[in-house]
């Protein structure tokens, strides 16, 4: 029981991970699909029991601005789950996808009114923001599996209005308030996220796809991956902390994003080589991250004995 009550809210950023990982590595082998997605629903049953058996721990986990946003990821985790299930089950995995895309939208409603409207504070805002906002985008990754695209259009409509009002304010925190605590310097990664989950938001749900908007989406987002990476360098020797979720889900999403730009605009040497590289990478980073939790989690178990 000590190992689910230490589990930290920010672990569904990893379970996330997990899934979408199952997805990028899906061609090399369909049985990597599930295994990431059977170690993904494993952390997520963990995670469910600590919101049934410990609500009060996650309640006053919530009330921290960087946590409670960070928590996205677990509705995204829910919405991409429901892609795992539909094929055998579509009725569950529908109701698994509502369920998400509304646990997002209270998300959205809520943090705006608690982190925006009553109590806004430039120095805790984070590019996890983007999680609250612009990660509806899961659900026009998701909608295609349950046969809705016009519906999965608006949630990528959304996203990326979202991500033209919060970015000016992350930007400006970050240049005008530089210092960042080791805590959550791992977040700063979620700007690779950014760009690349509206791409693939967008190839997953638009009727018409436009080459030169796609094209223009990515060249941002390869420059964002560049700086996220860099900054992923930087943070090498930092202690282990649960915002480390951070160096996962962005790190797939950009991989899966330029899987889709091989697959729908345009298969070269280049882009192949760069889908390659990616995937490594994002693999590596989900391996390594995963191990730092288990050792985490092996440790709380221990302190308790």
């Amino acid at each position: 029981m000590n190992i689910i009550q230490r589990l930290p809210i920010p672990i569904s950023g990893l379970i996330l991970a997990l899934f979408s990982l199952g997805n990028l590595l899906q061609d090399i082998h369909p049985y990597l699909r599930y295994l990431f997605g059977a170690i993904g629903g494993a952390f997520l049953v963990l995670m469910i029991l600590k919101v049934i058996l410990y609500p009060n721990c996650i309640s006053e986990d919530l009330k921290n601005p960087v946590i409670l946003s960070s928590s996205g990821t677990f509705s995204m985790a829910l919405m991409l789950l429901s892609t795992y299930v539909s094929p055998n089950m579509p009725f569950a995995g529908y109701g698994i996808w509502i369920i998400g895309l509304c646990l997002h939208i209270l998300l959205m409603i809520y943090f705006t009114y608690r982190f925006i409207i009553r109590d806004f504070d430039i120095n805790t805002v984070y590019p996890s923001y983007w999680i609250v906002y612009v990660g509806i985008t899961m659900g026009a990754i998701t909608a295609n599996v349950h046969g809705i695209n016009q519906i999965g259009f608006l949630f990528f409509a959304i996203g990326f209005i979202s991500m033209l009002i919060t970015s000016p304010a992350i930007f400006y925190r970050y240049i005008k308030y530089p210092d960042i605590p080791d805590m959550n310097k791992p977040l700063t990664c979620i700007y690779t996220a950014l760009f690349s989950i509206l791409i693939v938001g967008y190839l997953n749900s638009a009727a018409n796809i436009s080459n030169t908007f796609t094209i223009t989406l990515y060249t941002i987002s390869c420059i964002f991956y560049i700086f996220a990476f860099y900054k992923l360098i930087t943070y090498r020797n930092l202690d282990f902390y649960p915002s480390f979720s951070a160096f996962t889900f962005p790190f797939v999403i950009s991989a899966l994003a330029t899987k889709g730009i091989v697959t729908k605009i345009s298969s070269n040497i280049i882009t192949t080589n760069i889908l390659t590289a990616e995937s490594i990478i994002a693999f590596a980073l989900v391996a390594y991250v995963l191990v730092k939790y288990l050792k985490f989690l092996k440790n709380s178990e221990k302190s308790r004995n």
